[in-house]
């Protein structure tokens, strides 16, 4: 089962097979011309990406290279720089490029704002949306802290799942009789770690809101069965982010008052790429995933940050591409790594594990021997991919899962050539911890183009090649690299991203675009209430989430 190379992959096996080389650091037009392609006679192909800083956020208006490179080659613009989609007037031209009042997020001494953090899981789950969005409030409550006197400003609204059995397939046994007292101890004493005053409600930290939720086991997901809307009362609220609008949402209209009703400012997140996991079982199911999670950020969001360029584009005047998630302090160490290669991450086919074992077959034939890679993780797929590389008779050992910040061993490499990650937590941790990290040349892996210790390859032999020079130097790191990675830094990225100029919200005051969020929103109320709703759900998989009020 699934012991083939996608398309992509494929392609990367092919030893001479080069992909656009995109510089995110750059700062001037990047003109590529491939070493081996005689195919233009000697024409170089010349691709425009947007100038800017280390770290910095996209707009995903801008065109992308992929389909620059498809057409006839235009001719740059004048300034050297990529020319965006929206257009104004000149009135609007005149407005400043500050964020209007509403999505001006810092804190100062005359306004503090006030953050609903709304999310799709929690721990002691620990995927990325439970993780991150804690993180995230956590974070923003530090920030708030001098200016806040003592009060909490940052809810984090999180999934509580009914189910005993729900609770145990998910988070194991032990939390069969667990209560929502439970689980808010243990996600309080988790984040002590990072930041133990954020973890105190008494000292002015976060809140902790529940909401009822069941486990899709199909999608391997959690989803609302009740209005996350009706918990926040009848009171203007001040800031809500939504982690996956499209997840909260789906399946689970708002009642009466919508997100944009009840806050003055929605900032959607987009962390998973749904329509890929969708396309997996059939191509009519992704193009419908792709128009509802549209749907669901037309409707319901005021701004739209994407985590990479991988995730589809939901809507064009509202999405920015910008990477706001930090890693956690105790992945930021002086000692240096030693020696040893490794993988760590889930075990399923779709993580590059055919890719990685025809690298080692190209390896063993420029070198004599293949290198030996401890993977570290489980899961559905863990036998499988076993029993492939045994037949193979590669140097391929499998540990049980570890914490990534206490490995049992100092490795000096990683090695993630997985091509359906969104952005990678592992990837941006092994960085923090002045690892190689050895990735394909790919969308995903965009922002981690500015590390020095990232060695991005575009086909078997490049891997080849990072490889052998991984294993004969050393990483290294400079400071301003490192702070990139911090979760004070992301925050402030994150409130960059998040900010609607006056420009920009004339421009869509002027096109109508408050009104047909309305219709957007009131459309998909009218087909999620009542029994026409649980057929609604029903016919988009909902499972058992489908016969809910």
């Amino acid at each position: 089962m699934g012991n083939h190379p996608s398309s992509s992959s494929r392609l990367l096996l092919e030893e001479n097979f080069e992909v656009p080389k995109y510089d995110s650091a750059s700062s001037s037009i990047s003109t590529i011309e491939t070493e081996e392609d005689n195919s233009n006679d000697g024409e170089t192909t010349t691709c425009f990406a947007p100038q800017r800083p280390l770290g910095f956020c996209s707009p995903s208006s801008f065109l992308k290279m992929e389909d620059l490179t498809q057409h006839t080659k235009p001719s740059p613009p004048a300034d050297n720089n990529l020319v965006a989609f929206p257009r104004y007037t000149k009135a609007e031209l005149e407005l400043s490029d500050a964020p209007t009042e509403a999505s001006n997020l810092y804190p100062s001494n005359e306004r503090v704002r006030e953050f609903w953090i709304v999310t799709t899981a929690a721990l002691p789950w620990m995927t990325g949306t439970a993780v991150n969005p804690l993180l995230r409030a956590a974070y923003l409550s530090q920030l708030n802290r001098p200016y806040s006197k003592g009060n909490s400003t940052v809810t984090l609204v999180v999934p509580w799942l009914v189910s005993s059995e729900h609770r145990v397939a998910l988070y194991g046994k032990q939390w069969e009789h667990a209560t929502p007292e439970d689980q808010e101890l243990y996600i309080r004493q988790w984040l002590e770690q990072e930041l133990p005053l954020e973890a105190n409600e008494d000292l002015g930290g976060i809140k902790i809101v529940w909401y009822s939720a069941k486990y899709h086991a199909r999608y391997g997901s959690i989803f609302a069965v009740v209005d996350i809307c009706s918990l926040f009362g009848s009171d203007q609220l001040d800031v809500c982010f939504l982690e996956e609008p499209e997840h909260l949402n789906v399946y689970r209209a708002p009642g009466k008052r919508l997100w944009t009703d009840i806050f003055r400012h929605v900032v959607g997140v987009g962390h998973t790429n749904y329509v890929a996991y969708v396309q997996k079982e059939s191509l009519v199911g992704s193009a419908v995933f792709h128009g509802l999670a549209s749907w669901m950020v037309k409707a319901y969001c005021h701004k739209l940050i994407k985590l990479s360029p991988v995730l589809q584009n939901y809507d064009y005047d509202k999405e920015v591409v910008c990477n706001i998630h930090g890693i956690r302090k105790q992945f930021f160490r002086n000692s240096s790594p030693e020696e040893g290669i490794y993988f760590l991450g889930k075990l399923v086919w779709a993580k590059g594990f055919q890719v990685l074992s025809q690298f080692n077959s190209m390896y063993r034939k420029r070198t004599g021997g293949c290198f030996s890679i401890d993977v570290i993780g489980s899961g559905p797929d863990e036998e499988e991919i076993k029993a492939f590389f045994k037949q193979k008779k590669q140097p391929v050992s499998f540990l049980d899962k570890q914490d990534h910040a206490n490995l049992e061993k100092n490795y000096k490499i990683l090695v993630n050539p997985s091509l359906s990650e969104v952005l990678c937590t592992v990837t941006a941790e092994a960085v923090a911890m002045g690892k190689f990290c050895i990735l394909p040349r790919h969308a995903s892996n965009t922002f981690f183009e500015q590390f020095s210790n990232c060695l991005l390859y575009r086909n078997a032999r490049e891997f080849c090649q990072l490889l052998e020079y991984a294993l004969t130097h050393e990483p290294g790191m400079d400071e301003q690299c490192t702070q990139l990675l911090s979760w004070t830094t992301a925050t402030g990225r994150c409130l960059e991203a998040a900010a609607v100029s006056q420009k920009e919200a004339a421009r869509l005051e002027r096109l109508g675009r408050h009104k047909s969020q309305q219709h957007w929103a009131q459309l998909h109320n009218s087909l999620n209430t009542g029994e026409k709703g649980k057929v609604f759900r029903a016919v988009l998989g909902a499972g058992p989430i489908a016969n809910q009020a």
